[in-house]
């Protein structure tokens, strides 16, 4: 339940709760639109990536150029920013942390789909370091009573 003072900040934009109509339960706003240095961040990190895209595609000294300039642009605004923004640049920090990979990390390395489990890598593989272990094929072929088993990728 909302609260006169209640204040909310999200993607530049800070609202204050100023009043609670008792009869009809209306709330009222003061609404301030603030700096988003994190959507800021995040394009300016999205415009390198695809200047570096093209760059590497075209490989034309104006798109290196271009490249260069927009890098050196995000580094200055990382370094202004960890230096007299902090708790911004804290935020912004722990979002670039997040692997956009998600659960698939695990499948990045060449090995991990491997189906001989001692080939070299396949130990590093995170679900086995968590305790997971390879399926015996031998129990998977023999059906438990009661149980009926598809195989769906058989040859």
């Amino acid at each position: 339940m909302a609260k006169i003072g209640d204040v909310e900040e999200k993607g530049g934009i800070k609202t204050t709760v100023t009043n609670i109509d008792p009869e009809t339960g209306q709330i009222s706003w003061d609404v301030e639109y603030t700096v988003d240095y994190l959507r800021l961040f995040k394009e300016i990190t999205d415009m390198l990536e695809t200047a570096k895209e093209v760059a590497q595609v075209t490989d034309e000294p104006f798109f290196k150029d271009h490249y260069n300039d927009v890098r050196k642009l995000r580094n200055q605004l990382r370094t202004y920013l960890r230096n007299n923004k902090r708790k911004e640049y804290e935020r912004i920090k722990g979002m670039s942390e997040i692997s956009t990979s998600g659960a698939a990390g695990a499948f990045l390395t060449k090995n991990a789909f491997n189906p001989n489990k001692k080939a070299d890598g396949t130990a590093s593989n995170y679900y086995y370091k968590l305790g997971w272990k390879p399926v015996n094929q031998k129990k998977l072929n023999k059906q438990a009573k009661g149980i009926e088993v598809k195989h769906l990728f058989e040859k």
